[in-house]
């Protein structure tokens, strides 16, 4: 997704971005003031963001998000934020006028980062396939790669095609992957039950179930979540087992 107030900026980075191989332009914002509403109800997993913008700097534009499950490559005719950007952990600063072949490094980089967290993602399935029980999770943020203990997870919840992990401490990940994906890699694991399609949560830190035509979960933290009717049976089977 770019974000640039100047037109002609939008129209040479997506035609840079045209002749780069699996790269999909979801949007264009050229008010940034109307920035954090297109991303959130497009969901980018990068991010090209200009800095000098009327109404709102790029660096206000991520100030807006408590967490940024994408990554960011700034797009900037000064050089004078680069330090700025490092400091938030920027995938890259490109300067303009853009250069094709800096782009699709930059792009490269970003795959780069991905691949290294998707192959983590598989080598925990390919171990929950062969019978040993990995107790650590790799989840790729903007910031890099958390290696997480999967016994520590509260719940997953999903937000569109991100995911929140809310963990038992109270920290929480947001993260650019879909919550089917969590429950694929732990669906071997005995740990985890999705309740609900928004909802994968750990059945360790249940603390409540409250009836009703699915009911409600209420884990240890006190959040509620609702059963889906549609699982409710297969649910208290489920604790008929334990």
């Amino acid at each position: 997704m770019i974000i640039d107030d100047e037109k002609h900026a939008i129209v040479t980075l997506t035609y840079l971005l045209e002749q780069l191989e699996g790269v999909e332009l979801v949007g264009a914002v050229q008010d940034s003031t109307l920035a954090k509403a297109q991303i959130e109800n497009l969901q980018p997993d990068l991010l090209l963001l200009d800095i000098e913008m009327p109404h709102m700097h790029g660096f206000e534009v991520l100030n807006q998000f408590d967490e940024i499950p994408f990554q960011v490559i700034f797009t900037t005719a000064y050089d004078r934020y680069a330090i700025r950007a490092l400091k938030i952990n920027a995938l890259d600063y490109l300067l303009k006028p853009i250069d094709a072949e800096e782009l699709a490094q930059a792009i490269q980089k970003y795959e780069r980062k991905e691949l290294l967290a998707t192959w983590e993602q598989i080598a925990q399935v390919s171990q929950f396939k062969n019978g040993q029980i990995p107790d650590t999770l790799a989840l790729s943020t903007q910031k890099g790669l958390h290696f997480i203990k999967i016994p520590d997870i509260l719940y997953f919840e999903a937000n569109g095609s991100y995911t929140h992990v809310m963990m038992t401490s109270a920290e929480k990940y947001l993260v650019s992957k879909n919550i089917s994906m969590f429950e694929e890699i732990l669906q071997d694991n005995g740990l985890f039950f999705r309740a609900h399609k928004s909802h994968l949560v750990n059945l360790t830190y249940i603390k409540n179930y409250i009836r009703g035509e699915g009911g409600d979960i209420v884990m240890q933290d006190g959040t509620y979540i609702t059963l889906s009717r549609h699982k409710k049976q297969e649910f208290l089977q489920l604790f008929k087992k334990i």
